[in-house]
């Protein structure tokens, strides 16, 4: 399994996925409403804040979003990372699938659930930072 990286860096912002959105709108796909984005933008967050997957809370409501949202490595735990390495470019990419937020929500759920499954598959995988990083307690 890919080592977390000890630096910080952003993982992703509004103003990105607004930018990823543009630019497939531009090549001729059918536009995504500005709603929906920031929407999934706090509800991949909000999901992570829920279930304990980050060290702080990076919004705690959908208003606090705007054009200089993101949140960083730093701001995940090391479930927080490795459950977003492994299904936010899914969760991009359902984007243009959306089916309201109730419908979203039990995918990223049952992600979650494949996530442990494997975790507990791999007891290991995502148990311990490496040492020195962000989230060693020391």
């Amino acid at each position: 399994m890919h080592t977390r990286p000890e630096k910080d860096f952003r993982v992703t912002s509004l103003a990105w996925e607004i930018d990823i959105e543009k630019r497939h709108a531009e090549a001729g796909f059918d536009p995504i409403p500005h709603d929906v984005i920031v929407r999934r933008y706090f509800q991949f967050i909000n999901f992570l804040q829920t279930h304990g997957m980050t060290s702080r809370i990076v919004c705690s409501k959908i208003e606090e979003i705007n054009e200089n949202s993101e949140w960083r490595n730093s701001d995940l735990t090391n479930d927080g990372f490795y459950f977003t390495k492994q299904f936010h470019g899914q969760w991009l990419n359902r984007s243009r699938k959306d089916k309201g937020e109730a419908k979203e929500t039990a995918f990223l759920e049952k992600w979650l659930v494949d996530f442990k499954t494997k975790k507990q598959a791999e007891p290991f995988a995502a148990a311990q930072p490496p040492a020195g990083s962000l989230n060693d307690p020391d």
